[in-house]
């Protein structure tokens, strides 16, 4: 009779006191909320087309993803105003407004993690790719609870990611180094023709990022990036 006390008193305080979850396990459950690992394995190609919004003027938007070809590409325009920016792993360069400037060796190494892991990528495989996580704390991200897990690549700190406590979606990404940057996500929503969930808008650096396209596996006209 005292072992049975005993038990239904242990099942007791553990309900009182949650098992916290772990950085691994946050993780996972941010794979499963934007569609599962099977459906981000699928992902070679990602394209998204909308508009970003600066002092209140509008450009259209471009940024395509290639995991098989291992190179990206960002189109920005708007009135007198264009860029486009490309990087594999042997180069990479910035044209804006016929202008083009070669990356330095040093920032094409730099790039290089990003490139290899892109933004969703790396979530497929991140054994492989040396990449291990740590659960910081909890923090509010625009009045959400969100924990904040730091991501490593290699023994390299990659960024601190923060996720929504209830919905495991991402809401922020802090980047480190000179370029350290926050780029906040919101309006998740199912891509057509799949069953990923991603956000349809996002803002960094005061640039507000509307989405209102996304392509998977659909390769980029070359002729795009060249003219």
């Amino acid at each position: 009779m005292k072992k049975l006390y005993s038990l239904i008193f242990l099942l007791f305080v553990s309900n009182l006191f949650p098992q916290t979850l772990t950085s691994d396990e946050i993780v996972q459950k941010y794979i499963s909320a934007i569609g599962g690992i099977d459906e981000i394995k699928k992902i070679n190609q990602l394209t998204l087309t909308g508009k970003a919004e600066s002092g209140g003027v509008i450009y259209d938007l471009l940024a395509y993803e290639d995991a098989v070809e291992k190179c990206q590409f960002a189109k920005v325009t708007g009135p007198g105003y264009s860029v486009k920016t490309y990087f594999d792993a042997k180069e990479g360069w910035t044209k804006q407004n016929g202008t083009k400037s070669g990356f330095s060796k040093e920032t094409l190494e730099s790039l290089l993690p990003n490139l290899e892991d892109g933004t969703y990528f790396y979530l497929a495989d991140m054994n492989s790719r040396g990449i291990k996580t740590e659960l910081l704390g909890e923090e509010k991200i625009n009045g959400k609870d969100a924990y904040k897990i730091k991501f490593t690549r290699n023994g390299s700190e990659k960024n601190i990611q923060y996720f929504d406590k209830n919905t495991f979606y991402l809401l922020m990404i802090e980047t480190p180094g000179i370029n350290a940057m926050k780029i906040y996500y919101d309006n998740y929503k199912e891509v057509l023709g799949t069953k990923l969930v991603l956000p349809f808008y996002n803002e960094k650096g005061g640039i507000n990022g509307v989405i209102e396209k996304y392509e998977i596996n659909v390769p980029l006209n070359t002729a795009l990036i060249y003219f």
